[in-house]
């Protein structure tokens, strides 16, 4: 079983997004992308800061915040950011199921509610 638990885990990252809605938050979310995906956390939180400021209502800036966050051990600010996130996108199961935000949360994870008997099929 263990086997398979492992097999299941995958690592999280940054979320992109459309530019339909707002260009410009989608932009400097895409930069912040890029940034992390080098390691360079500092710049990669200052692009996602922008992003949150440019669109407030954007889940994956705010999720990509979080992670950052995360990264520099910055863990109250980053839980903050995987709630709005959450809040923001209840739907979004590249949210709300990433074992990292559920963490944060305090929320089991969704391998732990499916081998308890959380999920009926």
């Amino acid at each position: 079983m263990c086997i398979l638990i492992g097999s299941c885990a995958t690592s999280t990252g940054p979320l992109a997004t459309l530019p339909i809605s707002s260009p410009q938050a989608s932009q400097l979310n895409l930069e912040g992308i890029e940034e992390y995906n080098r390691g360079q956390w500092e710049p990669a939180r200052k692009k996602f800061e922008l992003a949150v400021q440019a669109d407030p209502q954007l889940p994956e800036a705010h999720f990509n915040l979080a992670l950052t966050l995360h990264k520099l051990e910055l863990h109250e600010q980053a839980t903050t950011h995987f709630r709005q996130a959450g809040e923001l996108a209840p739907d979004n199961k590249e949210i709300v199921d990433s074992t990292i935000y559920r963490n944060h949360l305090g929320l089991s994870s969704t391998l732990e509610r499916h081998f308890s008997g959380g999920y009926r099929y």
